[in-house]
């Protein structure tokens, strides 16, 4: 006599269930995805030649998938992809993670957000997305100008962009980079300020903030040139001890949502 099939258990189904819920939602992200070229972009969208050329070989990475942590930002971002600034490091430190950076020279909240409706975030499911935009040495001004609207407008229709289409993901909002201009007490005042600023942007649930900047200035309040170069010899901007000093303050967070 055969014996009756067993009738699967609550975490049977329950784990069914969930397989579903994701195999549905990449074949729903699957259908949704538009891989669109930078000679698509209408007009005055994309800031200039540099950035459409990054496009293009930003979608067909993702389109490739397998990325568990995304970059997205400026040219200090992009810059972990060049030899004698960030590679290196990069190699090192996310090597052995699924990470891909697509930061572009020139990137702006308009710019990005065609990118990123048009593949850059489509093709995979990434873990974390860390976003570098915004003020260094700037003050993001008060809460009430219209810069600063306009600047929380355009990282809301970014971090809206990422939630609609990673979902699962995490978002770390990085501060801007000192830059050398001034000194340890007058960067304080202004990073306060933007910090406020950027509260509006987070919840400490699926987007978070990080500002390390105060790690970029001597104990006597002086800024540590090695972090920012100015120009000569070694070039203009980040610098190798930036992308180290950046690597290390991801850990918490890699640790905390990606590995």
């Amino acid at each position: 006599m055969s014996a009756e099939p067993s009738r699967p258990t609550l975490l049977t189904r329950i784990k069914l269930g969930a397989s579903v819920a994701v195999i549905g939602a990449a074949l729903s992200q699957a259908a949704s995805a538009q891989w669109t070229p930078s000679a698509q972009a209408p007009a005055g969208t994309l800031t200039h030649a540099l950035e459409a050329q990054r496009h293009d070989k930003f979608i067909e990475i993702a389109r490739a998938g397998d990325i568990d942590l995304v970059f997205f930002g400026t040219t200090s971002t992009e810059m972990w992809s060049w030899k004698g600034r960030g590679r290196s490091v990069w190699d090192r430190e996310f090597g052995s993670l699924k990470a891909a950076n697509f930061g572009a020279q020139g990137s702006g909240f308009k710019s990005l957000l065609w990118r990123m409706q048009n593949g850059e975030l489509d093709g995979y499911r990434a873990k974390l997305v860390v976003l570098n935009f915004g003020p260094g040495d700037d003050r993001i001004t008060n809460p009430f100008d219209d810069n600063t609207a306009e600047f929380v407008a355009g990282y809301e229709s970014i971090i809206a962009e990422i939630r609609a289409r990673q979902p699962q993901a995490k978002i770390l909002l990085v501060a801007g980079f000192p830059r050398g201009q001034l000194t340890r007490d007058s960067w304080r005042e202004i990073a306060e300020v933007n910090a406020r600023v950027f509260a509006r942007l987070t919840n400490d649930e699926a987007v978070f903030y990080a500002d390390f900047g105060a790690r970029f200035f001597e104990p006597d309040g002086s800024y540590n040139r090695e972090y920012w170069g100015m120009p000569g010899p070694a070039g203009v901007g980040a610098q190798v001890p930036l992308f180290e000093l950046w690597a290390e303050e991801l850990q918490p967070w890699l640790d905390r949502f990606v590995r």
